[in-house]
């Protein structure tokens, strides 16, 4: 189970770390997301704790 909350820490890391406004349109338009909308929710993972719901 540890694995599975890693995995998810390091995929949403990977997204807070990577996107910027230089590549926030193509994230964007990859999700079918509204730009402004997605950028206060990556900026909201660093406020999200991971927990396994098996444990």
């Amino acid at each position: 189970m540890y694995e599975k909350k890693q995995g998810v820490k390091r995929l949403l890391n990977s997204i807070y770390q990577n996107v910027d406004a230089g590549n926030i349109k193509v994230f964007a338009q990859i999700l079918n997301y509204e730009e402004s909308q997605l950028m206060q929710d990556i900026e909201a993972i660093k406020s999200v704790d991971i927990v396994n719901k098996e444990d």
